[in-house]
């Protein structure tokens, strides 16, 4: 596994320094400031995630210190219109809540240099409207907020002063952390940054994930309390003529897309990057699926964490760092059925739990001479995304296969006894291939007609796969239970009537 790349001795010196400065910097009432949690907390970014009606189960067995949910945006404009929140959970969550606060498209750029919008009346702004989300006790017990901006160092004076002004606005008690999405590389970089890390609670750098990560190291020799972030979310890229930039595909449609026959699957190796699995897939056809128009040619770029390496440095990056207040798990979707990676998933992490698809298939008789052949995975854990790897497997001996119709499967390939690839009139398996077995999916039904006698006891299988988080799923033939055997009838004649 190739681990991330240290930072070079200019940027390690440059942090060393801020570490120094945010010691000499930070304002005499740091010590009375509100102390984030520790532990592992989880950061659920898309806004409808908090209207899950399974969402305090799922946390429950986390133990999470805190979940972080999007409270609203924060625009450019002057007064109360500044901010516009998101709505909030149908109940109050049981688990502490981090209220964050995204930029809108005007405030995208806002502390990326040293001219912009007014921090102040922003910071109020905000700060009426999270007081009032923290008073009324819809999200449930609010113990912070956390400020997931962009900056710069020629931004990060303002920016400073917009924490601090923050700060002063919310109720007594509630921290404010912030995203780091980049390290000094100078060190007058490193004196422009010093105050804002000094002026924030806490710290959230993503360490592990698709994207621009930052080296834990580097980050823990800044001296400020901070979680190594680990987004569990893919992208996809919809790559068409004439569209930029590339429209995203969402995660939910990773699973439908990556087994449909209208696309050719073709794993990307020109990624090279033990973090990352990528592939695209190609159009044969036209498609249009939930506002995805695409041509023949038209291809879709997934990348998808690693999550076997994922779970090695889940615990390597933490080796060590003694200003880490724990792991973030960033999630997408509005609920697990929208994820490949589901909480339920990571709460088996935690708690030493099998990690690997488990697979349960069965086969009915579907009419004359022909048999249903269902799939399911009754756990929260997805396959990899292969064309040859994730599969099951029917004998029809003595009977060869006539007709195929794969259903929810994605192909099929036939073999004889041997395992050899023959022609069907020879063959007397049937491999059934599901590109990517996402968590508790049911597959629809193949149904296999058969030439020949199909064995009393139909039939034999057998299932493998290999999980996302690295395990082989290979099991043995199941046969089939015996037929049942037909009622004897009964040797004594029928009684005599009573006169």
């Amino acid at each position: 596994m190739k681990p991330l790349r240290s930072p070079s001795g200019l940027a390690l010196a440059a942090v060393l320094a801020i570490a120094a400065a945010c010691r000499s910097e930070a304002p005499r009432a740091a010590a009375a400031a509100p102390k984030p949690p520790k532990g592992d907390v989880i950061w659920l970014t898309d806004p409808a995630a908090t209207r899950d009606a399974g969402l305090d189960a799922s946390l429950e067995p986390i133990g999470a210190a805190a979940v972080f949910v999007e409270a609203g945006r924060l625009g450019a404009a002057a007064g109360p219109d500044a901010f516009h929140g998101s709505s909030p959970p149908s109940k109050p969550l049981r688990v502490p809540v981090v209220l964050v606060v995204e930029p809108d498209a005007s405030l995208e750029a806002a502390w990326s240099a040293a001219a912009g919008p007014d921090p102040d009346p922003l910071a109020r702004a905000a700060a009426t409207a999270l007081s009032r989300a923290v008073s009324d006790g819809s999200y449930g017990r609010i113990i912070g907020v956390h400020l997931d901006f962009a900056f710069t160092p020629a931004g990060a004076a303002r920016y400073a002063a917009f924490v601090a002004a923050l700060r002063r606005g919310l109720p007594p008690g509630i921290f404010v952390s912030i995203s780091l999405h980049s390290l000094p590389s100078s060190e007058e970089d490193r004196k422009k940054v010093a105050p804002l890390l000094g002026a924030a609670d806490a710290l959230l750098a993503v360490v592990f994930g698709v994207g621009a990560r930052l080296d834990p190291i580097a980050t823990d020799a800044l001296h400020r309390p901070w979680w190594a972030g680990y987004d569990t979310r893919p992208t996809g890229r919809a790559l068409t003529a004439g569209a930029e930039p590339p429209p995203e595909v969402p995660e939910r449609l990773i699973e439908p897309l990556s087994g449909s026959p209208r696309f050719d699957f073709e794993n990307d190796l020109s990624v090279n990057d033990a973090a990352i699995w990528a592939f695209t897939l190609t159009a044969r056809s036209p498609v249009r699926q939930d506002g995805l128009v695409l041509q023949p040619g038209d291809r879709l770029a997934f990348r998808l964490p690693a999550i076997s390496e994922m779970l090695f440095q889940l615990g390597s990056n933490m080796a060590g760092k003694r200003w880490a207040l724990g792991r973030a798990l960033l999630f997408g979707g509005a609920s697990e059925t929208e994820r490949l990676f589901e909480l339920a998933a990571f709460a088996d992490v935690l708690l030493g739990r099998a990690l690997a698809p488990a697979l349960e298939a069965s086969v009915d008789s579907a009419g004359r001479n022909a048999i249903a052949v269902e799939l399911a995975n009754r756990s929260a854990h997805a396959s990899t995304a292969s064309r040859v790897d994730n599969w099951v497997e029917i004998d029809l001996a003595p009977a060869h296969p006539a007709d195929v119709q794969v259903g929810g499967f994605d192909r099929y390939e036939v073999y004889d006894a041997a395992g050899r690839p023959v022609t069907p009139g020879r063959a007397t398996v049937v491999r059934l291939f599901e590109t990517l077995v996402a968590p508790h999916e049911t597959v629809t039904p193949a149904r296999i007609v058969a030439r020949g006698a199909l064995p009393k006891s139909c039939c034999r299988y057998r299932v493998h796969a290999v999980a996302a988080a690295g395990p082989e799923v290979a099991g043995d033939w199941i046969e089939p239970a015996p037929p049942p055997e037909p009622a004897r009838p009964s040797r004594s004649g029928p009684k005599a009537k009573r006169g």
